[in-house]
């Protein structure tokens, strides 16, 4: 068991470890996995399984100059076809933001431009293009904002199109990531699979890289909050 602390001096019950549903909600992007959950994924034939990584973070937080021993996730164990992958910093991860749809509240920062936007609800759907020897997929990613700083009072437009395309750049280093250890971290394929196995056999679905993606779309909406800093 870790020996760990909460923020705010809540009891350890306050957790990733002991309530990680809860903490998941917002700005998290790696899910808690149930045991139960592992094993019914274990034998699928395609795509992957992430178990969640803790650590404990003792120098990046403080509470009246007393340093806090704070659980964190830092990546996650990869299985996929009854075989160990490898590990994924969560770094590397950060595109499992836009495609799980588990997090409901996203911060987003545009450091060089001084802006920063509260994604809500990020959804994504994932489309199966069948006219193929192999499966191609089209992904199309959408969420509103609320824009909460935009020091150099930046055309809306254009804040919108700089998170589109940052958003599009998480997802293709995921899927890179993917692709050097010969696995679809997203589950992509696994649309293929349960709606489409009297198309391809599972060995062609399971061929899955990165240029199985025919088109990433990202549409993001950005309102004013009622007093963003400017």
């Amino acid at each position: 068991m870790f020996d760990s602390d909460s923020f705010f001096n809540l009891p350890n019950l306050f957790t990733i470890i002991q309530r990680p549903e809860t903490v998941i909600n917002e700005n998290y992007f790696i899910s808690p996995l149930k045991f139960s959950e592992l094993v019914s994924k274990f034998y699928q034939p395609v795509g992957s399984i992430l178990i969640p990584s803790l650590v404990i973070n003792e120098r990046h937080y403080t509470d009246k100059g007393k340093e806090k021993k704070i659980p964190t996730l830092n990546g996650g164990y990869v299985l996929s076809k009854q075989q160990y992958k490898g590990f994924v910093s969560k770094q590397d991860l950060i595109g499992m933001k836009w495609v799980e749809n588990k997090a409901t509240v996203m911060f987003f920062s545009l450091n060089k431009q001084k802006v920063s936007v509260e994604i809500m609800d990020p959804k994504t759907n994932i489309i199966v293009l069948e006219q193929q020897k192999k499966p191609l997929y089209d992904l199309e990613v959408r969420a509103n904002g609320i824009l909460k700083q935009n020091i150099d009072n930046l055309d809306m437009e254009k804040i919108e199109k700089k998170v589109e395309i940052k958003i599009k750049q998480d997802i293709l280093k995921t899927l890179e990531t993917g692709e050097k250890i010969n696995t679809d971290l997203f589950n992509i394929s696994e649309k293929a699979y349960r709606y489409h196995a009297n198309k391809w056999d599972n060995k062609i679905i399971n061929s899955f890289d990165k240029s199985s993606i025919n088109n990433i779309k990202v549409n993001i909406h950005i309102e004013h909050s009622e007093n963003y800093k400017r």
